[in-house]
Protein backbone atom coordinates (compact mmCIF):
# COMPACT_ATOMS: atom_id res chain seq x y z
CA UNK A 1 0.00 0.00 0.00
CA UNK A 2 2.84 2.43 0.83
CA UNK A 3 4.42 1.82 -2.57
CA UNK A 4 1.20 2.87 -4.31
CA UNK A 5 1.25 6.17 -2.43
CA UNK A 6 4.90 6.70 -3.34
CA UNK A 7 4.12 6.09 -7.00
CA UNK A 8 1.28 8.61 -6.80
CA UNK A 9 3.02 11.42 -4.91
CA UNK A 10 6.79 10.94 -5.29
CA UNK A 11 7.12 12.23 -8.83
CA UNK A 12 10.65 13.30 -10.02
CA UNK A 13 11.43 17.00 -10.28
CA UNK A 14 14.95 16.86 -11.72
CA UNK A 15 15.90 16.53 -15.40
CA UNK A 16 19.39 15.58 -16.66
CA UNK A 17 20.70 16.63 -20.08
CA UNK A 18 24.07 15.82 -21.68
CA UNK A 19 25.23 18.11 -24.50
CA UNK A 20 28.25 18.50 -26.72
CA UNK A 21 30.56 21.48 -26.56
CA UNK A 22 28.57 23.05 -29.41
CA UNK A 23 25.26 22.55 -27.55
CA UNK A 24 23.99 19.48 -29.42
CA UNK A 25 21.69 17.37 -27.22
CA UNK A 26 23.34 13.98 -26.75
CA UNK A 27 20.96 12.61 -24.09
CA UNK A 28 17.92 13.82 -22.07
CA UNK A 29 15.60 11.94 -19.74
CA UNK A 30 12.82 14.50 -20.52
CA UNK A 31 11.42 14.23 -17.01
CA UNK A 32 10.33 17.89 -17.09
CA UNK A 33 10.68 19.11 -20.68
CA UNK A 34 10.76 17.26 -24.07
CA UNK A 35 14.25 18.48 -25.02
CA UNK A 36 15.20 15.24 -26.81
CA UNK A 37 13.07 16.31 -29.76
CA UNK A 38 15.43 19.22 -30.42
CA UNK A 39 18.89 18.87 -31.96
CA UNK A 40 20.48 21.78 -30.07
CA UNK A 41 19.89 23.02 -26.51
CA UNK A 42 19.85 26.61 -27.79
CA UNK A 43 16.63 25.82 -29.67
CA UNK A 44 14.88 24.72 -26.47
CA UNK A 45 14.88 28.09 -24.66
CA UNK A 46 16.71 31.44 -25.08
CA UNK A 47 18.29 30.94 -21.63
CA UNK A 48 20.46 28.06 -22.91
CA UNK A 49 21.59 30.06 -25.90
CA UNK A 50 22.92 32.73 -23.50
CA UNK A 51 24.92 30.29 -21.32
CA UNK A 52 26.55 28.21 -24.07
CA UNK A 53 29.55 30.59 -24.42
CA UNK A 54 30.25 30.10 -20.67
CA UNK A 55 30.55 26.31 -20.88
CA UNK A 56 34.25 25.84 -21.59
CA UNK A 57 35.88 22.36 -21.43
CA UNK A 58 37.24 22.50 -17.87
CA UNK A 59 36.29 21.44 -14.39
CA UNK A 60 33.67 24.10 -13.54
CA UNK A 61 30.14 24.53 -12.14
CA UNK A 62 27.63 27.25 -12.88
CA UNK A 63 24.36 27.80 -10.97
CA UNK A 64 21.37 29.88 -11.97
CA UNK A 65 18.32 30.50 -9.77
CA UNK A 66 14.68 31.26 -10.49
CA UNK A 67 14.73 30.65 -14.25
CA UNK A 68 11.30 30.62 -15.90
CA UNK A 69 11.00 27.83 -18.49
CA UNK A 70 7.48 27.42 -19.76
CA UNK A 71 5.16 27.40 -16.73
CA UNK A 72 7.87 26.14 -14.36
CA UNK A 73 10.30 28.06 -12.19
CA UNK A 74 13.63 26.26 -12.01
CA UNK A 75 17.14 26.32 -10.62
CA UNK A 76 19.69 25.20 -13.27
CA UNK A 77 23.16 23.75 -12.60
CA UNK A 78 25.72 23.39 -15.39
CA UNK A 79 28.89 21.30 -14.93
CA UNK A 80 31.78 21.08 -17.42
CA UNK A 81 34.59 18.54 -17.45
CA UNK A 82 38.01 18.28 -19.13
CA UNK A 83 37.40 14.84 -20.60
CA UNK A 84 33.57 14.49 -20.54
CA UNK A 85 30.59 16.18 -22.13
CA UNK A 86 28.86 19.00 -20.16
CA UNK A 87 25.92 18.07 -17.91
CA UNK A 88 22.89 20.30 -17.35
CA UNK A 89 20.64 19.61 -14.35
CA UNK A 90 17.21 21.29 -14.16
CA UNK A 91 15.45 21.39 -10.75
CA UNK A 92 11.72 22.17 -10.74
CA UNK A 93 11.21 24.49 -7.72
CA UNK A 94 7.92 26.04 -8.83
CA UNK A 95 6.09 25.30 -5.57
CA UNK A 96 8.98 26.71 -3.51
CA UNK A 97 9.17 29.96 -5.46
CA UNK A 98 5.39 30.37 -5.59
CA UNK A 99 5.29 29.93 -1.81
CA UNK A 100 8.01 32.55 -1.38
CA UNK A 101 6.16 34.86 -3.73
CA UNK A 102 2.95 34.44 -1.72
CA UNK A 103 4.79 35.20 1.53
CA UNK A 104 6.51 38.21 -0.04
CA UNK A 105 3.24 39.48 -1.46
CA UNK A 106 1.51 39.17 1.90
CA UNK A 107 4.42 40.94 3.56
CA UNK A 108 4.29 43.73 1.00
CA UNK A 109 0.53 44.03 1.44
CA UNK A 110 1.01 44.17 5.20
CA UNK A 111 3.65 46.88 4.82
CA UNK A 112 1.41 48.84 2.46
CA UNK A 113 -1.55 48.50 4.83
CA UNK A 114 0.67 49.60 7.71
CA UNK A 115 1.83 52.63 5.73
CA UNK A 116 -1.77 53.48 4.81
CA UNK A 117 -2.81 53.14 8.47
CA UNK A 118 0.09 55.37 9.54
CA UNK A 119 -0.89 57.97 6.94
CA UNK A 120 -4.53 57.78 8.04
CA UNK A 121 -3.55 58.21 11.71
CA UNK A 122 -1.32 61.14 10.81
CA UNK A 123 -4.14 62.67 8.79
CA UNK A 124 -6.64 62.17 11.62
CA UNK A 125 -4.22 63.66 14.17
CA UNK A 126 -3.59 66.68 11.94
CA UNK A 127 -7.32 67.00 11.33
CA UNK A 128 -8.05 66.81 15.07
CA UNK A 129 -5.29 69.33 15.87
CA UNK A 130 -6.66 71.68 13.20
CA UNK A 131 -10.18 71.28 14.60
CA UNK A 132 -9.04 72.08 18.15
CA UNK A 133 -7.05 75.09 16.99
CA UNK A 134 -9.93 76.28 14.84
CA UNK A 135 -12.43 75.93 17.69
CA UNK A 136 -10.14 77.76 20.11
CA UNK A 137 -9.55 80.60 17.62
CA UNK A 138 -13.20 80.68 16.58
CA UNK A 139 -14.30 80.85 20.21
CA UNK A 140 -11.88 83.67 21.03
CA UNK A 141 -12.75 85.75 17.98
CA UNK A 142 -16.51 85.37 18.32
CA UNK A 143 -16.47 86.14 22.05
CA UNK A 144 -14.91 89.56 21.48
CA UNK A 145 -17.95 90.99 19.65
CA UNK A 146 -20.25 89.01 21.95
CA UNK A 147 -18.61 90.68 24.96
CA UNK A 148 -19.27 94.00 23.28
CA UNK A 149 -22.97 93.27 22.77
CA UNK A 150 -23.36 92.04 26.36
CA UNK A 151 -21.60 95.03 27.86
CA UNK A 152 -23.23 97.71 25.72
CA UNK A 153 -26.71 96.32 26.40
CA UNK A 154 -25.90 96.53 30.14
CA UNK A 155 -24.83 100.16 29.66
CA UNK A 156 -27.94 100.82 27.59
CA UNK A 157 -30.14 99.47 30.41
CA UNK A 158 -28.76 102.17 32.71
CA UNK A 159 -29.96 104.96 30.43
CA UNK A 160 -33.46 106.41 30.27
CA UNK A 161 -35.45 103.89 28.27
CA UNK A 162 -39.13 103.52 27.57
CA UNK A 163 -40.77 100.23 28.54
CA UNK A 164 -40.73 99.11 24.91
CA UNK A 165 -37.03 99.95 24.52
CA UNK A 166 -36.19 98.14 27.77
CA UNK A 167 -38.02 95.02 26.52
CA UNK A 168 -36.03 95.13 23.27
CA UNK A 169 -32.77 95.34 25.22
CA UNK A 170 -33.82 92.30 27.26
CA UNK A 171 -34.47 90.39 24.02
CA UNK A 172 -30.95 91.27 22.80
CA UNK A 173 -29.46 90.02 26.08
CA UNK A 174 -31.47 86.81 25.84
CA UNK A 175 -30.25 86.19 22.28
CA UNK A 176 -26.65 86.78 23.40
CA UNK A 177 -27.08 84.23 26.17
CA UNK A 178 -28.41 81.69 23.63
CA UNK A 179 -25.37 82.31 21.42
CA UNK A 180 -23.06 81.96 24.40
CA UNK A 181 -24.68 78.62 25.30
CA UNK A 182 -24.06 77.35 21.74
CA UNK A 183 -20.38 78.35 21.94
CA UNK A 184 -20.03 76.64 25.31
CA UNK A 185 -21.66 73.49 23.88
CA UNK A 186 -19.05 73.33 21.10
CA UNK A 187 -16.22 73.85 23.58
CA UNK A 188 -17.61 71.26 26.01
CA UNK A 189 -17.83 68.71 23.20
CA UNK A 190 -14.24 69.46 22.16
CA UNK A 191 -13.03 69.05 25.75
CA UNK A 192 -14.78 65.68 25.99
CA UNK A 193 -13.31 64.49 22.67
CA UNK A 194 -9.71 65.30 23.67
CA UNK A 195 -10.14 63.89 27.18
CA UNK A 196 -9.73 67.22 28.96
CA UNK A 197 -13.21 67.34 30.43
CA UNK A 198 -13.17 66.89 34.20
CA UNK A 199 -16.09 65.88 36.42
CA UNK A 200 -15.89 67.73 39.76
CA UNK A 201 -17.59 65.90 42.60
CA UNK A 202 -18.90 67.74 45.65
CA UNK A 203 -21.63 67.25 48.24
CA UNK A 204 -24.70 69.32 47.38
CA UNK A 205 -28.39 69.57 48.22
CA UNK A 206 -30.04 67.39 45.57
CA UNK A 207 -33.56 68.34 46.64
CA UNK A 208 -32.70 72.02 46.20
CA UNK A 209 -31.47 71.37 42.65
CA UNK A 210 -34.71 69.55 41.82
CA UNK A 211 -36.83 72.30 43.36
CA UNK A 212 -34.99 74.92 41.30
CA UNK A 213 -35.42 72.82 38.14
CA UNK A 214 -39.17 72.47 38.80
CA UNK A 215 -39.64 76.21 39.32
CA UNK A 216 -37.67 77.21 36.18
CA UNK A 217 -39.33 74.77 33.79
CA UNK A 218 -42.82 75.10 35.16
CA UNK A 219 -42.50 78.79 34.28
CA UNK A 220 -40.93 78.11 30.84
CA UNK A 221 -43.51 75.48 29.94
CA UNK A 222 -46.36 77.81 30.96
CA UNK A 223 -45.07 80.38 28.44
CA UNK A 224 -45.84 77.81 25.67
CA UNK A 225 -49.12 76.78 27.30
CA UNK A 226 -47.58 73.45 28.31
CA UNK A 227 -47.68 71.58 31.61
CA UNK A 228 -44.40 70.64 33.29
CA UNK A 229 -44.72 68.08 36.06
CA UNK A 230 -42.02 66.56 38.23
CA UNK A 231 -42.41 63.21 40.01
CA UNK A 232 -39.77 62.63 42.70
CA UNK A 233 -39.18 59.34 44.50
CA UNK A 234 -39.45 59.96 48.27
CA UNK A 235 -36.60 57.48 48.85
CA UNK A 236 -34.09 59.76 47.14
CA UNK A 237 -31.32 61.04 49.44
CA UNK A 238 -31.39 64.75 50.21
CA UNK A 239 -27.66 65.18 49.70
CA UNK A 240 -25.67 63.78 46.78
CA UNK A 241 -21.98 63.71 45.98
CA UNK A 242 -21.47 64.49 42.31
CA UNK A 243 -20.94 67.25 39.76
CA UNK A 244 -23.89 69.54 40.43
CA UNK A 245 -23.16 71.78 37.44
CA UNK A 246 -23.03 68.89 34.97
CA UNK A 247 -26.13 67.17 36.36
CA UNK A 248 -27.95 70.46 35.98
CA UNK A 249 -26.56 70.78 32.43
CA UNK A 250 -27.86 67.32 31.53
CA UNK A 251 -31.35 68.06 32.88
CA UNK A 252 -31.38 71.48 31.22
CA UNK A 253 -30.48 70.14 27.77
CA UNK A 254 -33.00 67.28 27.86
CA UNK A 255 -35.91 69.35 29.26
CA UNK A 256 -35.18 72.29 26.92
CA UNK A 257 -35.25 69.82 24.03
CA UNK A 258 -38.60 68.42 25.19
CA UNK A 259 -40.15 71.89 25.46
CA UNK A 260 -38.68 72.90 22.08
CA UNK A 261 -40.34 70.02 20.20
CA UNK A 262 -43.65 70.04 22.06
CA UNK A 263 -46.46 72.31 20.84
CA UNK A 264 -49.20 71.12 23.18
CA UNK A 265 -49.59 68.76 26.09
CA UNK A 266 -47.22 67.80 28.89
CA UNK A 267 -43.59 67.30 29.84
CA UNK A 268 -43.05 64.92 32.75
CA UNK A 269 -39.81 64.41 34.67
CA UNK A 270 -39.66 61.21 36.74
CA UNK A 271 -36.74 60.77 39.14
CA UNK A 272 -36.50 57.32 40.74
CA UNK A 273 -34.05 55.60 43.05
CA UNK A 274 -33.16 52.33 41.30
CA UNK A 275 -31.12 50.99 44.18
CA UNK A 276 -28.95 52.16 47.07
CA UNK A 277 -26.01 50.19 48.43
CA UNK A 278 -23.55 51.40 51.08
CA UNK A 279 -22.91 55.01 50.05
CA UNK A 280 -23.74 54.52 46.36
CA UNK A 281 -27.01 55.36 44.65
CA UNK A 282 -28.20 54.58 41.14
CA UNK A 283 -30.74 57.23 40.15
CA UNK A 284 -32.90 57.07 37.03
CA UNK A 285 -34.22 60.16 35.23
CA UNK A 286 -37.01 59.84 32.66
CA UNK A 287 -38.25 62.83 30.65
CA UNK A 288 -41.43 62.23 28.66
CA UNK A 289 -43.09 64.71 26.30
CA UNK A 290 -46.10 64.78 23.99
CA UNK A 291 -44.18 66.41 21.15
CA UNK A 292 -43.69 65.70 17.46
CA UNK A 293 -41.65 62.53 18.10
CA UNK A 294 -38.82 60.93 16.13
CA UNK A 295 -38.98 58.34 13.31
CA UNK A 296 -37.76 54.88 14.36
CA UNK A 297 -34.92 54.85 11.80
CA UNK A 298 -33.58 58.20 13.12
CA UNK A 299 -33.76 57.49 16.86
CA UNK A 300 -30.00 56.83 17.19
CA UNK A 301 -29.06 60.01 15.27
CA UNK A 302 -30.25 62.27 18.09
CA UNK A 303 -27.05 61.52 20.03
CA UNK A 304 -24.76 62.28 17.05
CA UNK A 305 -22.78 65.54 16.89
CA UNK A 306 -24.24 68.27 14.64
CA UNK A 307 -27.09 65.96 13.67
CA UNK A 308 -30.66 67.24 13.58
CA UNK A 309 -33.51 64.85 12.89
CA UNK A 310 -35.97 67.69 12.27
CA UNK A 311 -34.57 69.99 9.57
CA UNK A 312 -37.49 72.43 9.79
CA UNK A 313 -36.40 76.05 10.39
CA UNK A 314 -39.10 76.06 13.03
CA UNK A 315 -36.69 74.14 15.28
CA UNK A 316 -33.27 75.82 14.96
CA UNK A 317 -30.18 74.67 16.85
CA UNK A 318 -26.70 73.17 16.56
CA UNK A 319 -27.67 69.55 17.21
CA UNK A 320 -25.16 69.34 20.06
CA UNK A 321 -27.41 69.31 23.14
CA UNK A 322 -28.15 65.58 23.35
CA UNK A 323 -24.64 64.69 22.13
CA UNK A 324 -23.19 66.48 25.15
CA UNK A 325 -25.81 64.85 27.38
CA UNK A 326 -24.77 61.38 26.18
CA UNK A 327 -21.08 62.14 26.75
CA UNK A 328 -21.71 63.58 30.22
CA UNK A 329 -23.85 60.60 31.23
CA UNK A 330 -21.11 58.23 30.00
CA UNK A 331 -18.46 60.19 31.97
CA UNK A 332 -20.60 59.66 35.07
CA UNK A 333 -20.69 55.89 34.37
CA UNK A 334 -24.34 55.98 33.36
CA UNK A 335 -26.47 54.86 30.40
CA UNK A 336 -28.91 56.78 28.21
CA UNK A 337 -31.61 55.64 25.79
CA UNK A 338 -34.49 57.10 23.79
CA UNK A 339 -37.93 55.84 22.77
CA UNK A 340 -40.26 57.72 20.46
CA UNK A 341 -43.26 57.52 18.21
CA UNK A 342 -43.89 60.18 15.55
CA UNK A 343 -46.78 62.43 16.56
CA UNK A 344 -47.05 60.96 20.06
CA UNK A 345 -43.91 62.12 21.83
CA UNK A 346 -40.48 61.05 23.04
CA UNK A 347 -39.04 59.57 26.21
CA UNK A 348 -35.38 60.09 27.16
CA UNK A 349 -34.17 57.87 30.01
CA UNK A 350 -30.79 57.93 31.70
CA UNK A 351 -29.32 56.74 34.97
CA UNK A 352 -26.43 58.18 36.97
CA UNK A 353 -24.21 56.34 39.44
CA UNK A 354 -23.70 58.79 42.29
CA UNK A 355 -22.52 58.74 45.87
CA UNK A 356 -24.23 60.14 48.92
CA UNK A 357 -22.74 60.96 52.33
CA UNK A 358 -23.65 58.50 55.08
CA UNK A 359 -23.21 61.14 57.78
CA UNK A 360 -23.65 64.72 56.72
CA UNK A 361 -24.75 67.67 58.78
CA UNK A 362 -25.86 70.73 56.93
CA UNK A 363 -23.98 73.77 58.15
CA UNK A 364 -25.70 77.08 58.30
CA UNK A 365 -25.42 78.57 54.86
CA UNK A 366 -25.74 82.18 53.97
CA UNK A 367 -27.75 82.89 50.89
CA UNK A 368 -25.53 84.20 48.17
CA UNK A 369 -26.78 87.60 47.24
CA UNK A 370 -24.92 89.22 44.42
CA UNK A 371 -23.83 92.55 45.78
CA UNK A 372 -22.58 95.28 43.55
CA UNK A 373 -18.90 95.91 44.02
CA UNK A 374 -18.12 99.39 45.30
CA UNK A 375 -14.65 100.93 45.26
CA UNK A 376 -13.39 103.71 47.46
CA UNK A 377 -13.28 106.69 45.12
CA UNK A 378 -10.62 108.34 47.30
CA UNK A 379 -8.15 105.65 46.30
CA UNK A 380 -7.01 105.37 42.69
CA UNK A 381 -5.65 102.25 41.07
CA UNK A 382 -3.37 102.11 38.03
CA UNK A 383 -4.61 99.39 35.65
CA UNK A 384 -2.89 98.21 32.48
CA UNK A 385 -5.08 96.61 29.82
CA UNK A 386 -3.14 94.57 27.23
CA UNK A 387 -5.75 94.04 24.50
CA UNK A 388 -5.71 94.52 20.71
CA UNK A 389 -9.47 94.45 20.19
CA UNK A 390 -10.93 97.98 20.05
CA UNK A 391 -14.39 96.93 21.28
CA UNK A 392 -12.91 95.20 24.33
CA UNK A 393 -10.79 98.29 25.04
CA UNK A 394 -13.89 100.53 24.99
CA UNK A 395 -15.85 98.12 27.22
CA UNK A 396 -13.16 97.97 29.93
CA UNK A 397 -12.67 101.75 29.69
CA UNK A 398 -16.42 102.40 30.13
CA UNK A 399 -16.73 99.99 33.05
CA UNK A 400 -13.72 101.37 34.93
CA UNK A 401 -14.50 105.03 34.23
CA UNK A 402 -17.96 104.54 35.75
CA UNK A 403 -16.31 103.66 39.09
CA UNK A 404 -14.14 106.75 39.48
CA UNK A 405 -11.39 104.66 41.10
CA UNK A 406 -9.13 103.77 38.20
CA UNK A 407 -6.51 105.16 35.84
CA UNK A 408 -6.36 102.97 32.73
CA UNK A 409 -3.49 102.53 30.30
CA UNK A 410 -3.89 100.43 27.15
CA UNK A 411 -1.27 98.41 25.27
CA UNK A 412 -2.25 96.70 22.02
CA UNK A 413 0.61 94.19 21.85
CA UNK A 414 3.46 92.66 23.82
CA UNK A 415 6.00 95.31 22.80
CA UNK A 416 3.80 98.17 24.02
CA UNK A 417 3.08 96.26 27.25
CA UNK A 418 6.81 95.95 27.97
CA UNK A 419 7.24 99.69 27.35
CA UNK A 420 4.30 100.64 29.60
CA UNK A 421 5.49 98.48 32.51
CA UNK A 422 8.95 99.99 32.26
CA UNK A 423 7.55 103.52 32.58
CA UNK A 424 4.77 102.96 35.14
CA UNK A 425 4.11 100.77 38.16
CA UNK A 426 0.66 99.20 37.89
CA UNK A 427 -1.60 97.81 40.62
CA UNK A 428 -3.10 95.20 38.30
CA UNK A 429 -2.71 93.98 34.70
CA UNK A 430 -5.58 92.75 32.51
CA UNK A 431 -3.97 90.55 29.86
CA UNK A 432 -5.62 89.19 26.73
CA UNK A 433 -4.36 85.64 26.09
CA UNK A 434 -4.21 86.03 22.29
CA UNK A 435 -2.23 89.05 21.11
CA UNK A 436 -0.96 89.76 17.59
CA UNK A 437 2.74 89.28 18.43
CA UNK A 438 2.78 87.02 21.51
CA UNK A 439 0.52 84.86 23.69
CA UNK A 440 -0.46 85.90 27.20
CA UNK A 441 1.26 82.78 28.54
CA UNK A 442 4.57 84.04 27.10
CA UNK A 443 4.06 87.70 28.00
CA UNK A 444 3.06 87.25 31.66
CA UNK A 445 6.44 85.85 32.87
CA UNK A 446 8.28 88.41 30.71
CA UNK A 447 6.39 91.26 32.41
CA UNK A 448 7.20 89.87 35.86
CA UNK A 449 10.93 89.74 35.10
CA UNK A 450 11.02 93.07 33.24
CA UNK A 451 12.17 96.45 34.57
CA UNK A 452 14.04 95.17 37.62
CA UNK A 453 11.10 92.91 38.43
CA UNK A 454 8.92 95.91 39.20
CA UNK A 455 5.80 93.81 38.58
CA UNK A 456 6.99 90.55 40.09
CA UNK A 457 4.00 90.47 42.46
CA UNK A 458 1.48 92.53 40.48
CA UNK A 459 -1.82 90.61 40.03
CA UNK A 460 -2.35 89.53 36.41
CA UNK A 461 -5.84 88.56 35.23
CA UNK A 462 -6.11 86.78 31.90
CA UNK A 463 -8.93 87.66 29.50
CA UNK A 464 -9.71 84.62 27.38
CA UNK A 465 -12.31 83.93 24.74
CA UNK A 466 -11.74 80.20 25.11
CA UNK A 467 -11.02 78.24 28.28
CA UNK A 468 -10.37 75.06 26.24
CA UNK A 469 -7.11 73.64 27.54
CA UNK A 470 -6.56 76.66 29.77
CA UNK A 471 -6.12 74.71 33.00
CA UNK A 472 -5.24 76.26 36.32
CA UNK A 473 -1.82 74.66 36.12
CA UNK A 474 -1.09 76.38 32.80
CA UNK A 475 -2.09 79.78 34.22
CA UNK A 476 -0.10 79.21 37.39
CA UNK A 477 2.97 78.19 35.43
CA UNK A 478 2.78 81.41 33.41
CA UNK A 479 2.48 83.51 36.57
CA UNK A 480 -1.16 84.46 35.93
CA UNK A 481 -3.26 84.91 39.08
CA UNK A 482 -6.78 84.57 37.69
CA UNK A 483 -8.82 84.39 34.49
CA UNK A 484 -12.00 85.98 33.20
CA UNK A 485 -13.78 84.38 30.27
CA UNK A 486 -15.35 86.47 27.53
CA UNK A 487 -18.09 87.51 27.24
CA UNK A 488 -18.04 88.97 30.74
CA UNK A 489 -20.51 91.29 32.43
CA UNK A 490 -19.68 94.47 34.31
CA UNK A 491 -19.98 92.98 37.78
CA UNK A 492 -17.87 89.96 36.84
CA UNK A 493 -14.96 92.21 35.89
CA UNK A 494 -15.38 94.43 38.96
CA UNK A 495 -15.55 91.41 41.29
CA UNK A 496 -12.25 90.11 39.88
CA UNK A 497 -10.63 93.51 40.35
CA UNK A 498 -12.00 93.81 43.88
CA UNK A 499 -10.72 90.32 44.76
CA UNK A 500 -7.13 91.13 43.76
CA UNK A 501 -6.97 94.80 44.78
CA UNK A 502 -8.51 94.64 48.26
Amino acid sequence: MLESYKEQFLYPKVQFIVISGEGKILASDDILFPFAEKENIADCHPFFESILPLMEPKEDALSFSCVHIGEKICDINCRTFKDKHPLITIHDLSEHYESLQTVAQKRNETLIESEILTLQNTYLKEKEAFKRTFIANFSHEIRNPLTGVFSFTEMLEKTSLSDEQFDLVEVIKSLCQDLNIMINDILDLSKIEVGKFVVNNEIFDFSELLHSTEFIYTTKARQKNLNFRMHVDKKLPKYIEGDKTRIKQILTNVIENAIKFTEKGDIDLHITLNHKRANKANIQFRITDTGIGIPKEAIHDIFTSFSQVHKDNKYPGTGLGLTIVKNLVTLMQGDISAESEPGRGTTISFNLKLRFPLHYKETARKEKVEKKVLFNTKKKYNILLVEDNKISQIIVLKILSSQGSFFLDIAENGTQAMERTEETRYDLILLDIRLPDVTGYELAPALRNHAEKKHAKTPIIALSGSMLGDGKQKYRKAGINDALQKPFQEQQLLQKLHKHLK
